[in-house]
């Protein structure tokens, strides 16, 4: 299941660590704000991800560190709009669940703010990226 993360941390304790921190939604959310909080002083944002054989994604959108929606994005919704979740190509899957049971066949992530873009073409890179910057805090 960890494929992309197995060729960058060969070490299992670490890619458990990984694995348990950043496919549970809360956690990310609460690992990325330290990550940005460095680059913009910002405690609130958006994540936007992408999958292979998808034209909807998901966003993950959060505010003071703390999760506040995880909603499927279609191509022709204007911006601010969410797709209806039970109309959505992930209807099948529960939202706080959807990056673990998604995670091979995520394709892009990427933050987009008027202070900060940055996208990521693999999950990862993006794993890679929060390691630098200091987001994990290792127990």
């Amino acid at each position: 299941m960890y494929r992309d993360v197995d060729i960058i941390y060969g070490d299992n304790d670490i890619r458990n660590k990984i694995s348990q921190e950043c496919l549970n939604p809360d956690r990310l959310v609460g690992i990325l704000t330290l990550a940005l909080f460095k680059k913009t002083k910002s405690t609130s944002g958006h994540i936007y991800f992408h999958f292979q054989n998808k034209s909807d994604h998901i966003v993950f959108v959060w505010s003071h560190g703390l999760l506040k929606e995880i909603a499927a994005k279609s191509p022709g919704c204007k911006k601010r709009h969410c797709a209806n979740w039970e109309k959505s190509e992930f209807c099948d899957y529960m939202r706080k669940e959807i990056l673990e049971e998604l995670y091979d066949e995520i394709e892009c992530i990427e933050i987009d703010r008027e202070d900060f873009n940055i996208t990521w073409p693999s999950y990862s890179e993006f794993i890679r990226w929060l390691i630098e910057n200091n987001s994990f805090l290792w127990s």
